[in-house]
């Protein structure tokens, strides 16, 4: 799976989770989908101990803290994140240089 695909933050929630190098979810992450609405999604770039989750934004209020509890307790996960939305950033304007 790749993350090279467009991200919709208006539509999903995504999460990065670390995980260590000696965990069993490090060559098998696909037991990260601990819950039917997590959708795996693959590695961050080349980095193979780091995988991206999504999970609908409409349903993530109401399942957010379940979600996080059980990542967080499986064996071998360091450390889930919740990804902010994009920022836009804003051009200079010409006069400014």
């Amino acid at each position: 799976m790749s993350t090279a695909l467009a991200q919709n933050h208006d539509e999903n929630v995504f999460l990065t989770v670390t995980l260590s190098p000696t965990s069993a979810l490090y060559s098998n992450p696909d037991g990260l989908a601990v819950h039917p609405l997590i959708r795996r999604l693959g590695r961050v770039g080349e980095l193979q101990d780091v995988q991206v989750l999504s999970v609908r934004r409409d349903t993530w209020p109401r399942v957010q803290g379940e979600i996080m509890d059980a990542l967080n307790a499986l064996p071998g996960v360091l450390r889930v994140d919740v990804q902010e939305r994009p920022k836009l950033r804003t051009k200079r304007g010409g006069d400014e240089l």
